[in-house]
């Protein structure tokens, strides 16, 4: 329990004499500053010096443009290059730091004292671990513990970190420190919480309920069923506490999965992840993703990874653990991904988490895109929900003016992954209200993707201008249903929704078509999103319903939404997708 009667006027005195209490040194620069703590977050003491912290160093990449675009090449149909895979080995010559930007690095490190037990060097990353009274020292700073008034957590962090000067060019970023965040489920939105599934929802259509046999109907999945292949995983992420509980998975699949009542799913923890089978707490998330994934691929090699912590918080302790470094799941989890031999890679990646891309650091978002660019090279599909907030919410900035603004969700924003929408009904299907859609303030829109959005924002007009980035990259790429799924969480039938939902059931149908491909002896769609946009077919176009949000109808910004039209809007990008089109289009690569 914090005294934050005692410690708020204490500890804003402290950021005011920042400066003064820390003098910069001459020969140190800045590397990342904030003015002030995100909304929702307030410093409340000082954080405990013998706390242990494993930070990350990210290096500068000076041929980060040239290889993004190997990237694109190697995954757009005609081009030379397509299907070409890049192993692990290739990427990490290509963007290796020079032997002496590592050496200064790494000198700079052992001169601050750093044990060398503690750092690792992956090349463009250093990882190191020290308490945070040497981590103040080495970074001129001050840590603080900061509490979040919304959702109580707390989470040790800066406002403001430097490095010495002959070193600086050479960083990109230094991590957990000024990266705020509240990394979440896309399922967590009060309108979304599952709920109990009555003897109604399990005898409705699928205009009412869906399950696996709704949705094989819906996206005409009528071939064949694929047989397992360790070329083709397909990989569900898991964080915050949620455990893929195996009898769940099997009594889902006996009851839904026609054929696969023998279905089973492997659990791989990274950094300390836990996989408790008889915990009490709900884990309707990993039940969904689990689940739906599965039963659309058919006999996947599936795995669930199990990564640690709750984005920010975790325990104070002296001792390094999951809790301590659980502040940036995504970097924990792509470091352990990119480390895997090539073989033991997922073919698909399903991920239904998110925050908002405002409350990141920009430094963070490039570096964490860059890495699913590499998933992407290596041929892994990197699929996320595309949010659960329509336009955002709550749609102010956080730079101190509190303007007016639509927000976008990350990772969703990142032109390196997937973003899939959400819809609704059978016939038509239309967009669902709360489909995660818009423009990134981050990332440019990229080539791949440039007619289909230009089109969109030719028939919108000035409508919202001044609210989003109009050369932004567009947000969701594809949709599915996402509303009403059915699930089994500890034994009892629930009904959940989300673009949570949609992500998994594409990821389930990008491996299946994945299966098409290795059949024929070619290789993993990998990265999908140049392909996707250069298809004329293979998916219905959503042209009904739209998004809602930023309080709408009189919230921030009054009646705040995106509509559906013809061809790709932001609600559901260019649709869902039509299964037995994309089967002979995918053949045909």
């Amino acid at each position: 329990m914090y005294p934050l009667f005692v410690v708020l006027g204490h500890i804003s005195l402290l950021f005011a004499g920042l400066g003064a209490s820390v003098p910069l040194e001459p020969k140190y620069e800045v590397v990342e500053r904030l003015t002030s703590p995100p909304d929702g977050w307030m410093a409340v003491q000082p954080a405990p010096p013998s706390k242990l912290m494993k930070f990350r160093l990210a290096t500068y990449q000076e041929r980060a443009g040239e290889f993004e675009q190997k990237v694109v090449d190697l995954s757009t149909p005609g081009h030379q290059s397509y299907g070409n895979h890049l192993a692990i080995r290739d990427i990490q010559e290509f963007l290796r730091p020079s032997d002496r930007v590592s050496g200064k690095l790494l000198s700079w490190l052992e001169s601050e004292y750093v044990p060398s037990e503690s750092i690792e060097n992956h090349g463009n990353w250093i990882t190191f671990t020290v308490p945070i009274s040497q981590a103040e020292s080495i970074l001129k700073t001050r840590f603080y513990e900061f509490h979040h008034e919304d959702s109580g957590q707390v989470t040790t962090r800066t406002l403001e970190y430097s490095v010495p000067e002959e070193v600086h060019p050479y960083v990109h970023l230094i991590q957990p420190t000024t990266r705020f965040g509240r990394f979440r489920s896309e399922a967590e939105k009060v309108h979304l919480q599952p709920t109990t599934a009555t003897g109604e929802d399990l005898t409705a259509n699928c205009s009412s309920t869906i399950n696996p046999g709704c949705l094989r109907e819906l996206y005409r999945i009528h071939d064949g069923n694929p047989r397992p292949d360790p070329r083709n995983r397909l990989g569900i992420s898991g964080f915050l506490e949620e455990y893929a509980r195996y009898s769940d998975f099997q009594e889902f699949m006996k009851t839904y999965g026609p054929g696969q009542a023998d279905a089973n799913f492997t659990v791989i923890s990274i950094n300390g992840g836990l996989n408790l089978q008889n915990s009490s707490t709900p884990s309707s998330e990993a039940s969904l993703d689990i689940q739906y994934a599965a039963s659309m691929a058919y006999d996947a090699l599936m795995t669930f990874y199990t990564t640690a912590g709750r984005g920010p918080g975790g325990p104070e302790t002296d001792q390094p653990s999951a809790g301590s470094s659980d502040n940036e799941p995504y970097l924990e989890q792509l470091h352990y991904l990119l480390n895997l031999p090539d073989e033991e890679l997922p073919a698909v990646l399903s991920t239904s988490y998110g925050e908002d891309e405002q409350s990141l650091p920009e430094s963070y978002t490039n570096a964490t895109c860059s890495l699913f660019a590499q998933l992407g090279a290596r041929g892994v599909s990197v699929i996320f929900s595309s949010g659960d907030s329509g336009p955002g919410d709550p749609c102010r900035t956080n730079d101190g003016r509190d303007s007016p603004r639509f927000q976008p969700a990350f990772p969703a924003s990142c032109p390196f992954v997937t973003s899939v929408g959400g819809t609704y009904g059978i016939d038509p299907e239309r967009a669902i209200d709360f489909s995660g859609g818009g423009f990134s303030e981050r990332f440019p829109r990229p080539l791949y993707q440039k007619a289909s959005v230009d089109n969109y924002l030719e028939k919108l007009g000035n409508r919202w201008d001044g609210l989003f980035n109009r050369g932004g990259r567009g947000i969701p790429d594809v949709s599915a249903q996402a509303q009403n799924f059915l699930i089994v969480d500890h034994g009892s039938i629930g009904k959940i929704g989300g673009t949570s939902a949609s992500a998994p059931v594409f990821a389930g149908i990008i491996s299946r078509l994945n299966a098409v491909r290795l059949k024929h002896n070619k290789s993993r769609l990998g990265f999908l999103n140049p392909w996707l946009y250069s298809l004329h077919g293979g998916f219905s176009d959503i042209v009904e319903g739209g998004s809602v949000g930023c309080g709408s109808p009189q919230g921030q910004i009054p009646h705040a939404g995106w509509n559906a039209t013809a061809g790709w809007d932001a609600v559901t990008g260019l649709g869902t997708p039509l299964y037995d089109v994309l089967s002979a289009m995918t053949s045909n690569l």
